[in-house]
C-alpha cells in the first residue's frame, strides 16, 4: 500500500515502484505513474492505486465427472495488470486518503472473475471423463484448456488484466471416493509386498532345506566313514588276533617240540643212566660174587661207614659176626 503522511491542510503520498498511482482532481487525472511521491490537498483529490507486479490467486472448482462423481479442482492463476488505467476504470482501486488502504477489495473481484472464467473450460472437459481418468491425467488437460480460455477471454482483457500462468495444483475426488479409488492400488501394493514376503520366506525355507540336506549328507558321509573305520578296526583286530593266535600256536608248537625233545632226551638219558646203573650194578654184583669174603666184608664195612649217619638202629648178632670171622680166618689160612 502507498504511504500517506498527514499534515495540517495537506497530505504527502509515497508509493512503491510496483504500485501504479492515479491521482484525480476535480474528475481529471493530474498525476499517474509508478513509485510517485508528492504533496496534495485531500479535499479536492482522489487517488487510485493499481499493483503492477505479478499477482496470484488460488481458487477451487467443484465439478462432476462423467460417472457422476464429484471432483475438486484446485487452480492457481498468476496475472498482472497490463493496463492499470483501464483496470482502474473497471474496478475500484481507490485508496483512503487517511490510511492509504483500499476502500474496497479489488483483487478479490478480479479473483472471482478469473474463477468464473476458468470454470467453463474445466467443466466442459471433466463431464466427459470418468473420475479415475480425471484424477490420473486430467490436470494437464484442464490446465491447457483453462490457460487457453483465459488468454482468449475478451472480458479479462477488458479489465486490463493479462494472464501470466495457470497451474492446476490438484484434481481430487471426495475423501471417501479417493479412499475407495486408492484401495485397489493399495491392495495391489500390499499383495506384491505379501508376495515378496512369501518369496523371501520360501527362499529362506529352501535355503534351510538345502542346509538340512547338506547337514544330513554330511552326517551320512560321517556315518559311512565311521562304519568303514569300525569295519577296518574289526579287520585289524581280527588280523591281530590271527597273528597272535598264529604266534601263540607257533610258540606252543615250538615249546611242545622243545619239551618233546627234552622229554626224549631225558628219557634217553634216563634209559642210558638206568642201563649204565644196571650194568654197574651187575658188574658190582659180579665183583661182590667173585670177590673174597674179606673183600666183601671190607666193602660192606665201607658202605656201612658211609651210611652210618643215616642208620638209626643196627643189630649185630653173634651169629653174623661169628660166621663172618670164621670165613675170614679160613680164607687167611688158605693163603
Amino acid at each position: 500500500m502507498a504511504t500517506i503522511s498527514r499534515f495540517p491542510f495537506t497530505r504527502h503520498l509515497r508509493a512503491e515502484p510496483n504500485q501504479f498511482i492515479l491521482h484525480f482532481r476535480r474528475g481529471r487525472a493530474v498525476r499517474k505513474g509508478a513509485g510517485l511521491a508528492y504533496w496534495f490537498t485531500p479535499l479536492s483529490s482522489a487517488v487510485a492505486q493499481v499493483p503492477i507486479d505479478d499477482c496470484e490467486t488460488t481458487f477451487v472448482l467443484n465439478e462432476r465427472c462423467a460417472d457422476f462423481q464429484n471432483v475438486v479442482v484446485q487452480c492457481t492463476v498468476t496475472y498482472r495488470f497490463s493496463d492499470p488505467e483501464r483496470a482502474a476504470t473497471r474496478t475500484n482501486f481507490s485508496v483512503s486518503l487517511a490510511s492509504g488502504a483500499w476502500l474496497e477489495k479489488p483483487l478479490e473481484r478480479i479473483a472471482a472473475l478469473l474463477s468464473q472464467r476458468a470454470q467453463l473450460p474445466a467443466r466442459s472437459y471433466l463431464i466427459t471423463v470418468p473420475i479415475v481418468e480425471a484424477a490420473q491425467a486430467g490436470a494437464t488437460v484442464v490446465q491447457q484448456r483453462i490457460e487457453a480460455a483465459l488468454h482468449s477471454d475478451g472480458e479479462i482483457a477488458a479489465v486490463g488484466v493479462s494472464i501470466v500462468s495457470v497451474q492446476i495444483d490438484r484434481i481430487a475426488p471426495t475423501a471417501e471416493l479417493e479412499k475407495a479409488i486408492q484401495t485397489p492400488a493399495r491392495e495391489s501394493i500390499q499383495q506384491r509386498a505379501d508376495e515378496a514376503v512369501f518369496q523371501r520366506r520360501a527362499l529362506a525355507v529352501e535355503k534351510e532345506r538345502a542346509i538340512k540336506e547338506n547337514e544330513l549328507a554330511t552326517e551320512l558321509e560321517l556315518a559311512r566313514r565311521q562304519e568303514e573305520l569300525i569295519r577296518q578296526q574289526g579287520a585289524n583286530t581280527r588280523l591281530h588276533a590271527q597273528e597272535d593266535a598264529q604266534a601263540d600256536r607257533l610258540r606252543a608248537e615250538a615249546e611242545a617240540s622243545r619239551l618233546e625233545l627234552v622229554a626224549t632226551g631225558n628219557a634217553q638219558a634216563s634209559r642210558l643212566m638206568a642201563a649204565a646203573a644196571a650194568e654197574a650194578e651187575a658188574r658190582r654184583v659180579d665183583i661182590y660174587r667173585s670177590a673174597p669174603s674179606a673183600v666183601a666184608l671190607g666193602i660192606a664195612l665201607q658202605e656201612l661207614a658211609r651210611h652210618v649217619q643215616a642208620i638209626q638202629h643196627l643189630n649185630l648178632t653173634p651169629d653174623l659176626l661169628g660166621a663172618a670171622l670164621q670165613q675170614f680166618l679160613r680164607e687167611r689160612a688158605g693163603d
